[in-house]
């Protein structure tokens, strides 16, 4: 039987709370026994596999929500196909990823060892199968294994990066150790869940016709999603060129503690993708997509201020001094952070109406601002110079999507941008429901 929304997104920012500490632990454990320097080579490094899925995943796991939604293809023909395909995307992307470390390391890793990012590669197949399978449970609105699934991520790196990087001492071979660990540990949870609830473990039935379906679906918004995944993260590969790996790691724990904000988005957006997919009726996704943009950015604004207000003690207690000057970049993240919240709600509406493309045309128009912003601004101003950059790429996005939900669906912006009191009444409702319960 499937939840409610509220429930679904209150169990997932459970589970997002439950992520940020573990993933803060962990980040910590790994920042200061590495140093900065070493925290901007690990960044680096790790940034490889995870790009290369972003490109050649084909939008896999979008589909799958999608179509797991639709019913149109059986349980086994899905998990069947995105295993096949998983495995295949990722040896394509072993191979690309060999030639660029051995025609482009010098340029984008120069000081990390080309041995090294030959071993990061090897992550890719547990990294593949592990993204596009779960999604078989978010589609089905599952999202108590679901949330188990992921939480998994961050609290085994926090084991495994105790284990391969304070008590062992491996530097940052035991911190890429403890990343492809925490993705095996959960691939294996993964299949236990799978087996253990639709019976799926080995592939029996493969559907050519689901699989053109998919990559047809997935591809309309798979250049969105790649091209917003550069607008994350391209500024560290130009802070490593422009600067040096010292600034990437101050730069990715400023990064890394502004995009806590995006808790709440994450955890609605989940939410969201799949009960949009399943409903009928526009009348009833624009009520329900613009009563989870305006309690976002809400929320996203109360944790933005908080966070803004403790900035300082909290990096320096969690990351040590040898981070301060993560501080101010820090500051200049957080508006963009938390506009860009409710952006994060409005494209996976685009994407449950079938409307993936939306978000593709956005994300070229943004890409290029970004770019330019971080061509202009990196080598100015730094690290603050990034930050700038991309929180007014954020802001740009925002304003972008709203104008088109707005104008398409007919939708007021003061409907999924200002808070009412009806949505105060609801949280009013549910806390005493929970104090009842309790």
């Amino acid at each position: 039987m499937k939840k409610g929304a509220f429930h679904n997104s209150l169990l997932t920012i459970t589970r997002q709370v439950l992520s940020i500490g573990f993933g803060i632990l962990s980040t910590m454990i790994i920042a200061r026994s590495l140093g900065a320097e070493g925290q901007g080579q690990y960044t680096l490094a790790i940034l490889l596999p995870t790009i290369l899925y972003t490109f050649f995943n084909a939008g896999l796991s979008t589909s799958t929500v999608f179509f797991v939604g639709k019913k149109k293809y059986s349980d086994e023909e899905i998990y069947s196909t995105n295993l096949f395909t998983s495995l295949i995307l990722s040896l394509f992307s072993i191979l690309i990823g060999i030639l660029i470390v051995f025609f482009f390391k010098d340029f984008l890793f120069e000081n990390i060892s080309a041995k090294l990012m030959l071993y990061v590669l090897m992550i890719l197949p547990i990294l593949f199968i592990q993204k596009n399978l779960p999604t078989i449970f978010q589609g089905k609105e599952e999202f108590e294994k679901f949330n188990i699934i992921v939480i998994l991520n961050q609290f085994g790196l926090l084991v495994f990066s105790l284990l391969f990087v304070w008590f062992l001492g491996w530097g940052i071979l035991g911190a890429i150790v403890s990343f492809a660990a925490a993705q095996l540990l959960m691939l294996i949870v993964t299949f236990y869940f799978l087996k253990k609830s639709y019976n799926l473990f080995w592939p029996k039935k493969y559907s050519i016709t689901y699989l053109r379906e998919s990559f047809y679906f997935g591809i309309k918004g798979h250049f969105s999603n790649v091209l917003t995944f550069l607008n994350y993260r391209l500024d560290m590969f130009l802070i490593a060129y422009f600067l040096d790996d010292a600034s990437v790691g101050i730069y990715s724990i400023a990064v890394l503690l502004s995009e806590r904000i995006w808790m709440v988005s994450q955890s609605v957006s989940a939410v969201l993708f799949a009960r949009v997919a399943n409903l009928d009726d526009d009348g009833s996704k624009n009520k329900f997509t613009s009563l989870a943009s305006r309690n976002t950015l809400f929320i996203s604004v109360l944790g933005g201020l908080f966070l803004a207000v403790f900035s300082h003690w909290l990096i320096v207690l969690l990351f040590g001094e040898e981070y301060m000057q993560s501080v101010v970049p820090f500051l200049i993240l957080i508006p963009g952070v938390v506009i860009f919240s409710m952006g994060r709600v409005l494209a996976n509406d685009f994407t449950g109406r079938g409307q993936p493309e939306i978000n593709t045309y956005i994300a070229i128009v943004i890409a290029i601002t970004n770019l330019l912003l971080n061509l202009w601004l990196i080598p100015a101003y730094g690290i603050k110079g990034a930050a700038l950059a991309t929180s007014c790429a954020y802001v740009l996005d925002v304003i972008i999507k709203s104008i088109v939900f707005s104008v398409k669906n007919k939708v007021l912006f003061s409907d999924f941008i200002i808070l009412k009191r009806s949505d105060i009444q609801l949280y009013k409702n549910k806390l005493v429901l929970i104090l009842k319960k309790g």
